[in-house]
């Protein structure tokens, strides 16, 4: 009798799977890097000035993530030129996000998918810390589909600063060691870059689990008092997820929205213009549901 042996399984390639590991951590080295700087926090010594610098580097890289990278570059929120545009994008990159189209792509697949199986970054679907910062680990974050942002691709600009996203954040980072020397290093640039991605990521996973859904919008998003304070207005989720493309988060008087406030700050100089709101019947709703009775 004729035995016929079955095929044996052909192993995944370990070359393969190296150089994938080798390109999540040429991709993620910056902020990984930033991270463990912060061991020299133990070492180095805190002065007035690098506080200083602690304080204008979140200002300047918070703004360039939620004013330029979320509301402008994502949903066109309002309207500006090209070069102001620019200047925000180049701010949002000091935070080592990555570039302006990759943050876009998967903000919009977030939107497009939200907590469901075709969410990158859903605490929902795959846990909380998967949403804040798994996901980053799980898969080759390279080369995404650039369909979704073909509006921004146009742009050759915001292309370049796509491919040379570590050059604001390396400039930002001699400017404060320029400034003063390793404290204005590690605790104007790097404390201030891992404290702005923290929280940024924190509206992906406390976002859409703690906190009110003042609307039903069909998935986990949630308004967080304490993380729209220190987002800068990001962290009103649900409001956002309820009209994607306004440029205010905060509805309600308590709900401080420092991104909107500069973009109006802004709007008044002339720097941005056709701010779009939130369509009147959500307005009504929200305020319908803070003036009532709980």
């Amino acid at each position: 009798m004729e035995v016929t042996l079955a095929a044996p399984a052909v192993p995944v390639s370990f070359g393969a799977t190296c150089w994938r590991v080798v390109r999540i951590a040429l991709s993620l080295a910056p902020l990984i890097a930033v991270h463990l700087a912060l061991i020299a926090l133990f070492f180095v010594p805190v002065t007035i000035v690098s506080l200083v610098l602690f304080f204008v580097m979140t200002r300047i890289t918070g703004l360039g993530i939620t004013m330029g990278f979320h509301r402008g570059l994502s949903h066109h929120s309002y309207k500006t030129s090209r070069a102001f545009r620019f200047l925000l994008a180049a701010a949002g990159c000091t935070g080592l996000q990555k570039g302006p189209l990759w943050w876009v792509v998967h903000h919009r697949i977030h939107h497009k998918h939200s907590d469901t199986e075709g969410d990158v970054h859903s605490p929902v679907v795959d846990g909380f810390l998967h949403g804040h910062i798994g996901w980053l680990f799980t898969r080759d974050l390279m080369h995404p589909d650039h369909d979704c942002v073909r509006d921004l691709a146009k742009y050759p600009e915001l292309v370049w600063l796509d491919k040379l996203w570590m050059v604001p954040g390396l400039l930002a980072a001699a400017a404060c060691y320029a400034i003063d020397g390793m404290p204005g290093l590690i605790w104007g640039y790097c404390l201030s870059t891992v404290v702005i991605f923290q929280i940024t990521f924190a509206v992906n996973s406390i976002g859409h689990t703690f906190g009110p859904q003042r609307f039903k919008t069909g998935e986990g998003s949630r308004n967080n008092w304490l993380l729209g304070i220190f987002s800068m207005g990001d962290g009103f989720h649900n409001n956002h997820h309820r009209a994607p493309t306004s440029a205010r988060h905060g509805l309600a008087w308590y709900e401080f929205d420092m991104a909107y406030r500069t973009i109006c700050m802004f709007r008044r100089v002339g720097l941005v213009w056709d701010v779009r709101q939130p369509p009147e019947a959500v307005l009504a709703e929200a305020t319908r549901k803070v003036l009532q009775p709980r």
